[in-house]
């Protein structure tokens, strides 16, 4: 033990725990914080169109419902794919199975056209389809390179503010040591699904090729910072 103890006593009067401390931290860096945000317009020309399905089928065709509903739903609109969203069963008085399902698919615009009534003619004694509403919103694509643009809209403000500083700091070599994206606005969905219904069955859920969409809003906590002058490195390493 008495060996361990002077063999850091001897180790600390060369090298000092404070200094080796600073030295491997950024604690000597000089550092200014600020906050950024950029903007951009996210606009799409297609929809996620929400169909609701009721279906009574006996129970030895109940496996088949599914595959019969997305066959009808392609008829539908072949523009787009077809995702059962839920799946309900239960058993009415008659003893056939009743069946509540609800279907998404991203459609585009020139595909919504008159997309009430044909939902409503698709639909037959014990098997009826409902248009429930139309969400205009970006796809995952679309968001992703917008917030992209909103990335590098975010680094040439900072560039920008390492500028500013070289000419007011000539002395100070700023760099950008650490951008913290904290949170991002996401457009809220646009829904026509109500409006296609008050105005009738023959209104499009919007004009063809209208491109519908809102602001993105990419928010960031950006730490710029230069290395300490030669002087207090030597300073720091005696």
């Amino acid at each position: 033990m008495r060996v361990l103890v002077s063999l850091f006593i001897f180790v600390c009067s060369f090298f000092p725990v404070w200094a080796y401390a600073d030295i491997n931290s950024d604690a000597l860096l000089n550092k200014v914080s600020l906050r950024l945000n950029a903007e951009q317009w996210v606009a799409s020309k297609s929809a996620l169109v929400n169909i609701g399905i009721n279906v009574s089928v006996s129970d030895h065709d109940l496996d088949k419902v599914q595959d019969q509903v997305l066959q009808k739903l392609t008829q539908l609109s072949s523009q787009g794919e077809w995702h059962i969203m839920s799946f309900n069963r239960s058993l009415d008085q008659s003893g056939l199975e009743k069946v509540q399902m609800s279907a998404q698919a991203r459609l585009p615009s020139t595909a919504l056209s008159n997309l009430r009534e044909k939902t409503k003619s698709t639909s037959k004694p014990g098997e009826t389809y409902t248009l429930d509403d139309i969400q205009f919103t970006p796809s995952e694509d679309e968001l992703r390179a917008a917030n992209a643009v909103l990335r590098t809209n975010i680094y040439a403000q900072a560039k920008e503010e390492i500028d500013r500083l070289a000419k007011a700091n000539p002395d100070q070599k700023y760099f950008i040591h650490d951008i913290n994206f904290v949170d991002m606005y996401v457009p809220q969905p646009i829904r026509v699904g109500m409006a296609m219904m008050k105005m009738g069955d023959n209104t499009a859920a919007a004009p063809v090729g209208l491109a519908v969409g809102d602001k993105l809003i990419l928010n960031a906590l950006v730490v710029l910072a230069s290395a300490p002058d030669a002087a207090l490195l030597k300073v720091a390493n005696r």
